[in-house]
């Protein structure tokens, strides 16, 4: 049945798409490749249904109505005419929340806090999955809200029989201060009707409906308001891990979405008519095309201004084309210039598109994930028998450019470095030494793993650039030799609490080595000139022979700022015990063999200093 409306007609091109609610009249305007478009509504208790006609603009492709009435709560969703195709329960792209595959029209007004001070250069970045980290009873988070948006904001809470922290208190423990969320928008469960990891989007402005513990319609808008509330009012900021380089549609008998409303405009096809899989997850999102570009724009202006988040991380960057990346950082930076962007500069497959790889990013306002320091500290990724710098020693090189912060790769500011030994990807640290040590003939024990473990976070924390930990890794997380395990479930996926009791010497060293780079702006710089002019490397700069496996360097303070005036860091990457001379200096030593140390021991230039294997030590001078 098709009811009275205002239809609106002859509207400018940038008219808003999606739906402009008002207590007395709601806008409905959608971009699709269509003869025609309706729209159906459905009221949420009484199920009555309405059906309207939506009216072409100026543009052909841009269909728009004006519905009278106060329509909150109600459903929606569009059917199509194209040709001598029909399509139904399409769904809104725009849509701001969706319960059961039908947009919502919602008004939800709940106040998000303001975010915390944060210089980008500043940054620590904590990556979590909303549902594992805190759905394990050994969270002692309140059972009804494990694995929801407000399990990640209870206060208070305890590893049961223990009095040591987790979940919140946990990371503020910890000391980090950003919070990568991997991704929260509404997703496809492809592989598990009540597990996934959110990889596989449906609708990209959507909070998913599955992360809340309240049953009405409005609170996943409303809870995910609260957590990123509860993070900035702990200090901490908030990035999203956002997966805008493919959906879960698939052409052409999978259509839901986008795909269904606009294909070309929305989706790269090939001469022959099939979807460009650059992704691998069954096609790869039109970034470059006027309908794709503003899709992503505004989305990330969403989410930034009606949710307060604090940047995001970008999935598959590569396949995101650079000008629209370069518009992406200029409009949320517009916003809050400290906003952080930063991807992963590759793609999973062949693409039509010059891939926004490294160096692409270069003083264009984002940052990339640098995988060249990754695979020299663990071995490359895709080499299970490559044992990298910390388990032996190896890389060096891609080491020393790592610590300079890719400025002498692939950045033009260490600012542009997100420096990382693991990620929800791949293994974790623990299983990727061991299964490195295994393929090489050698069995770890717990007491070298912990020493690897150690040295990667100080090394991360000593280096240029952003450092980044994947939740666990700070005490030994393990998912028994998997890799990737988007699809393994609670029993692979969930933080196991009990691990932080097991390793807490191992935790207590990252909350100490994250306070170290706290304390020393030295570390932290963000000027590519001034990195390579105080960082002089002991072996090719100072011409101070160093045995293998051995990487060390002397840091100048330039920023005034610094309670040390220099530091001596040196890094024994391998197996074996080693020893160094020190240039000419009043040292004292901050930490020794991965053990911090309280200040004042002074140390003798003139005398060797002693390394134990896969360890490392720094000394400094005082102001």
């Amino acid at each position: 049945m098709t009811i009275d409306a205002t239809t609106s007609r002859g509207q400018e091109t940038q008219l808003p798409l999606g739906v402009r609610y008002h207590a007395d009249c709601t806008s409905f305007t959608v971009h699709a490749d269509a003869d025609a478009v309706r729209l159906r509504l459905v009221h949420s208790q009484t199920r009555a249904l309405r059906v309207i006609d939506l009216g072409p603009t100026v543009n052909a492709d841009v269909f728009t109505v004006d519905v009278e009435g106060d329509l909150r709560g109600w459903s929606y969703t569009y059917e199509l005419r194209r040709g001598e195709q029909s399509l139904a329960d399409i769904v809104d792209p725009w849509a701001t929340l969706v319960r059961d595959g039908r947009g919502v029209i919602e008004a939800e007004g709940t106040h998000v806090a303001p975010r915390p001070v944060l210089r980008p250069s500043d940054a620590m970045i904590y990556e979590l999955h909303l549902h594992d980290f805190t759905h394990d009873a050994s969270s002692g988070v309140r059972p009804d809200w494990r694995g929801h948006y407000l399990g990640l904001i209870e206060r208070g809470t305890c590893i049961p029989s223990t009095d040591y922290s987790s979940a919140l208190d946990h990371i503020i423990g910890l000391g980090v201060n950003v919070v990568q969320l991997m991704p929260v928008h509404s997703f496809a469960m492809l592989n598990s009707p009540s597990y996934e990891w959110g990889y596989m989007p449906n609708d990209y402005n959507a909070p998913h409906g599955g992360y809340a513990s309240d049953v009405d319609i409005e609170a996943p808008i409303r809870e995910f308001k609260q957590l990123v509330s509860a993070l900035h009012e702990a200090g901490l900021r908030v990035t999203l891990d956002v997966v805008y380089n493919h959906n879960a549609e698939r052409w052409p008998d999978r259509l839901r979405s986008l795909m269904a409303l606009a294909p070309k405009s929305y989706f790269r096809f090939s001469p022959e008519g099939h979807a460009w899989d650059g992704s691998a997850c069954g096609n790869e999102f039109k970034s470059e095309s006027p309908h794709g570009r503003r899709f992503l724009r505004e989305s990330c202006r969403y989410w930034v201004e009606r949710f307060g988040v604090d940047g995001f991380r970008f999935d598959l960057m590569g396949l995101i084309d650079a000008e629209t990346m370069e518009l992406i950082a200029q409009d949320v930076h517009a916003i809050d210039p400290s906003l952080l962007v930063y991807g992963e500069p590759w793609a999973a497959g062949p693409t039509p598109i010059k891939v926004n790889g490294h160096g692409k990013q270069r003083s264009r306002g984002w940052g990339v994930f640098n995988d060249h320091y990754r695979d020299g500290l663990r071995g490359d990724v895709f080499d299970l028998s490559d044992r990298g710098f910390l388990n032996n020693g190896d890389c060096r090189d891609a080491i020393k450019q790592g610590i300079r912060g890719g400025v002498d790769d692939f950045a033009d500011s260490p600012r542009e470095s997100i420096n990382y030994i693991e990620v929800h990807d791949n293994h974790t640290l623990f299983d990727r030494l061991d299964a490195a040590a295994h393929n090489c003939g050698k069995m770890l024990v717990a007491e070298e793993r912990e020493a690897m473990s150690s040295l990667g976070v100080l090394m991360l924390m000593t280096s240029q650039g952003i450092p980044f930990l994947h939740s666990g890794q700070e005490f030994g997380r393990t998912k028994d030799g998997h890799g990737n395990t988007y699809n393994r479930g609670d029993a692979i996926n969930n933080i196991r609490w009990n691990l932080k009791c097991e390793h807490h010497e191992l935790f207590t060293f990252h909350r100490d080595a994250v306070a170290l780079r706290k304390a020393h702006p030295m570390f932290r710089l963000s000027d590519a000139a001034q990195v390579r002019t105080v960082i002089r490397f002991f072996d090719d700069d100072l011409k101070i022979a160093l045995p293998e496996g051995v990487v060390a360097y002397l840091i100048e303070d330039p920023t005034g700022d610094d309670p040390w005036t220099c530091a001596a860091v040196i890094f024994n990457g391998g197996p074996a015990a080693n020893s160094i001379a020190l240039p000419e200096g009043d040292w004292q030593m901050a930490v020794r063999d991965n053990t911090f140390v309280d200040p004042g021991e002074m140390v003798e230039a003139s005398d060797p200093i002693a390394l134990a294997p896969h360890t490392g030590t720094i000394l400094f001078e005082p102001r």
